[in-house]
C-alpha cells in the first residue's frame, strides 16, 4: 500500500501529518511512503530525514494518487482532480467545507476521514487530534501571555521588596483552557477560571485553578485574560464586550484562543491583544509529534483502511465523511 504525506506549508500551516519516526513505523509494516517535497521543513524535518528511514520524495500529484493520503489540513480544491476512486484522504477538516465542497469531495469517489470528528471515548484517545493539538495550544497561550507581560509571574520576596504573583483569568476549561491553567499555576500565577459545564469546577481545581462564577467582575484586577470557549464547527460565543475590557489594568495581556470570544473591533494601545485560534502552529515540532502519532494510531487501529477494517465501528461511523460516492450516509 502507498501512503502519501502532503506538504501543507503553502498555507499558514507549519505542522506535518507524519514525522520521520511515524513514517519509519509505517515502512516496517511493509507500506511504501511517499512524502511531498519539504513537507516537514517547517516542523524541523528535512527531506533527508524521510529518505533516511526509507521514504521516497515525490511531487504533489504523485502523493495525491497514493492509496492513503495524509494531511494536517483538508484537501485543497485543485487536489481533487488527482484523487483516485477508492483511495483514502485522512486529515483534520474542522470548519473546512461547505455543502458544495463536500459534494465535490464525494464526487471523487474517494474515502475521506475527518479526524476532528473523533468521538470522545476512551478507545479513541490515542487518535484524538483535537485534544492533542488543544493541549499544545493551551500551553502556548499561557507561555505567550507571560512573554508579553511586563511583570514576573510568581510571588518574589526580596530584600528590596515583595513582588506579588500575577493574577490570571481563564474562561473556557476544555483541554486548552485546563492546560493554560496548569502552566500558569506552575509558573506561580494565581489563576481564576470559569466554564459552563457542570463538571468543570472539579477539573479546574484539579490543575490548581480557582473556579468562579462572576468572571466579568474580575477583569479590573487581572493581568492575564485567556479565552478558550469554542466548539467544533460552531461560531465561538462573544464573552467580553469592549466596554467590559476597558476595566482591565494597564499592560494586561489578552489571548483569544477562539478567535471570537473577544468583541472583534476591540483595541487599547496599552494592552496586548493576541487573537489566534491555531496557537499550536507556533510549536510545530511538538504539535507534529502528537498529530502524527494520532494518525498512526488511527491507521493501525483500522488495518490501514484495508479489508479488515470494521466500518460499523463507532469511530469510523463518526469520522468517515464520504466513501464510494456516499456522503454522510446519503447517496450523492
Amino acid at each position: 500500500m502507498q501512503i502519501g504525506v502532503l506538504n501543507d506549508d503553502f498555507l499558514p500551516e507549519t505542522r506535518v501529518s507524519a514525522t520521520p519516526e511515524t513514517v519509519r513505523k509505517m515502512i516496517l509494516k511493509n507500506h511504501d511512503v511517499w512524502v511531498e517535497e519539504n513537507a516537514g521543513l517547517l516542523s524541523g524535518f528535512e527531506n533527508s530525514a524521510y529518505l533516511k528511514v526509507g521514504a521516497k520524495i515525490k511531487n504533489r500529484a504523485e502523493v495525491l494518487s497514493a492509496d492513503i493520503v495524509l494531511s494536517v489540513l483538508p484537501p485543497q480544491k485543485p487536489d481533487l482532480a488527482f484523487f483516485k476512486a477508492g483511495n483514502w484522504f485522512i486529515g483534520a477538516m474542522t470548519d473546512a467545507f461547505n455543502k458544495a465542497d463536500l459534494k465535490a469531495l464525494a464526487d471523487t469517489d474517494i474515502g475521506a476521514v475527518n479526524l476532528s470528528k473523533m468521538p470522545r471515548i476512551s478507545r479513541a484517545q490515542s487518535m484524538d487530534v483535537l485534544s492533542s493539538q488543544s493541549m499544545i495550544a493551551g500551553y502556548k497561550a499561557a507561555t505567550l501571555s507571560l512573554d508579553y507581560l511586563k511583570k514576573t509571574a510568581p510571588l518574589m520576596m526580596t530584600s528590596a521588596g515583595v513582588l506579588p504573583p500575577v493574577k490570571a483569568l481563564v474562561v473556557g476549561a476544555g483541554v486548552a483552557g485546563l492546560e493554560a491553567i496548569s502552566v500558569l499555576r506552575r509558573m506561580g500565577a494565581n489563576v481564576l477560571a470559569h466554564d459552563i459545564r457542570p463538571q468543570s469546577q472539579s477539573e479546574i481545581e484539579s490543575v490548581g485553578g480557582k473556579f468562579i462564577e462572576d468572571y466579568a467582575g474580575e477583569l479590573k484586577t487581572v493581568d492575564i485574560l485567556i479565552t478558550a470557549a469554542k466548539s467544533t464547527n460552531k461560531k465561538p460565543p462573544v464573552l467580553f464586550l469592549k466596554k467590559e475590557l476597558e476595566k482591565m489594568p494597564k499592560f494586561a495581556v489578552i489571548v483569544d484562543m477562539a478567535d471570537g470570544n473577544i468583541e472583534k473591533d476591540f483595541k487599547r494601545d496599552d494592552l496586548v491583544f493576541i487573537c489566534d485560534s491555531f496557537l499550536e502552529r507556533r510549536l510545530p515540532v511538538s504539535a507534529s509529534f502528537l498529530f502524527s502519532n494520532n494518525i498512526l494510531a488511527f491507521l493501525e487501529a483500522f488495518d490501514y483502511m484495508g479489508p479488515n477494517a470494521d466500518f460499523k465501528d463507532e469511530i469510523l461511523a463518526q469520522t468517515v465523511v464520504c466513501y464510494d460516492g456516499f456522503l454522510r450516509g446519503k447517496i450523492r
